[in-house]
């Protein structure tokens, strides 16, 4: 008579059992757990999206506002390559005769032509330009026009003077630049030395006959005449507010006055009107894109039934169509301004309205844009209220931030139900293939001490 051991002694595979029975107590918590991670990102997502392009256009009418740019203007000359220049808002449109008398300069000097390496004589020199002033000693044994260079370059005390070594028929030569422009920022040289050495040759002062140095361009200012009237002196080449509000850039002289216009920056104004228009259809479109039902398909975006969408974008219309109190009489809704909104809810230009605005009323923008009450801080208020600390949109990106990290805690507490499922349930096995081989072993010794 023979007995089989039946059971966990079969050769079952008690990995692969453990393996089944903990995969099919996970599989339904951990597809919950993905798939409201996965909707809850999509969420975020879409409403970073949406977020966004509200922003966008929040950020445009801030700058817009801040940098005053309804009042933005924009200069042209007739010859660009003599006079450059630039305006802030606080310019007077208008034209200008610019006439460009004398450009600035630097004091530049040369001395007489010595050999580089040959001694000039022992002294001191005294180089002074504007208020500043540089002591220059020079020993027996270094005192040729080489070191002197040296010398003056390395001083610390230096006033602002770059010295030079050039050489032509006569010899070397020192030249002597000022690093400043402007006819209070002259070079003099004052020389402590023998009379008649070749050192106090070097010396320089200006309306003085017998310079030893040469003067190879005058310590000078800039010098305008506007509109044939006002003589204005710059030190640089550059005049700040010589006209209110715009500068000037001196380049070349003229040999006839050279007009100025000064105007208002209509094509940035309305390429800004434009882009607002832009930026704003590029938020209506995010806006239907997660917020939509299509019954085609049967699915819906994202955010199907989030009222902030829908109240964000009736927020906004009511702005479009409301007047602004303290604008002007015919330009106090964008309407009037050329911007309507379609039948769908986009935005559109009208140029010819926009255009006739920009030509006859530019003064106005600034009664329609400017100011606590006007369109753009409007906007930038409307949409704070969604997109700022505590508005609708935030809340929500908070709240799904929340939930996000909430799955995460789900995730990380399923994953540690299971391991410890795992290793019970392993134990359990193990224990009854242990008991399973115990009770193999007594039948096997049963079976041999039966006679057979």
């Amino acid at each position: 008579m023979s007995v089989k051991a039946a059971g966990m002694g079969g050769g079952m595979d008690i990995n692969a059992m453990v393996t089944k029975i903990v995969d099919a107590e996970r599989a339904p918590k951990q597809e919950r757990i993905v798939k409201r991670t996965n909707e809850v990102e999509t969420d975020i997502s879409a409403f970073g999206r949406l977020k966004e392009s509200l922003d966008k256009l929040k950020t445009q009418m801030y700058d817009f506002r801040r940098n005053e740019g309804f009042a933005a203007r924009t200069t042209s000359v007739s010859n660009p390559d003599a006079l450059g220049a630039s305006a802030t808002p606080d310019a007077i449109p208008g034209r200008y005769q610019i006439d460009v008398q004398q450009l600035a300069g630097a004091h530049k000097l040369v001395s007489p032509g010595v050999d580089a390496e040959a001694s000039l004589g022992s002294g001191k020199l005294t180089i002074t330009m504007g208020n500043r002033t540089s002591v220059i000693d020079v020993p027996q044994g270094k005192d040729s026009l080489a070191d002197i260079v040296r010398a003056i370059n390395s001083d610390p005390k230096n006033p602002g003077v770059q010295a030079s070594l050039i050489q032509d028929d006569s010899g070397a030569r020192m030249v002597l630049n000022g690093n400043k422009t402007g006819a209070d920022n002259q070079v003099e040289v004052s020389v402590d030395a023998q009379v008649g050495s070749a050192l106090y040759q070097l010396g320089f002062k200006a309306g003085q006959a017998n310079n030893g140095m040469a003067q190879m361009q005058a310590a000078q200012d800039a010098k305008i005449l506007i509109d044939g009237i006002a003589s204005v002196s710059s030190a640089t080449n550059t005049f700040d507010n010589a006209i209110e509000g715009v500068s000037l850039e001196v380049a070349q002289t003229s040999d006839k006055p050279l007009s100025l216009a000064v105007e208002h920056d209509r094509e940035s104004v309305r390429s800004t009107i434009t882009s607002f228009v832009d930026n704003y259809n590029a938020f209506f479109r995010v806006s239907q894109a997660v917020s939509q039902y299509d019954p085609e398909t049967q699915q819906g975006g994202p955010l199907v039934g989030e009222s902030v969408i829908r109240t964000a974008t009736s927020r906004l219309r009511n702005l479009f169509s409301s007047p602004i109190e303290q604008a002007p009489e015919g330009m106090k809704t964008l309407s009037e301004l050329g911007v309507t909104t379609t039948m769908d809810g986009r935005l559109e230009v009208d140029n010819k309205v926009l255009d006739r605005q920009l030509r006859q009323n530019f003064n106005a923008l600034e009664g329609f844009f400017g100011g606590n009450d006007g369109f753009a801080r409007q906007l930038e208020q409307v949409v704070g209220g969604f997109t700022g600390a505590g508005g609708a949109i935030s809340n929500r990106e908070s709240t799904l931030s929340e939930q996000k990290l909430r799955l995460r805690d789900d995730q990380r507490e399923l994953d540690r139900r299971m391991e410890n499922l795992e290793s019970r349930t392993m134990q359990r096995f193990s224990a009854m293939e242990e008991a399973t081989s115990q009770m193999r072993s007594q039948l096997q010794a049963m079976q041999n001490i039966m006679p057979g």
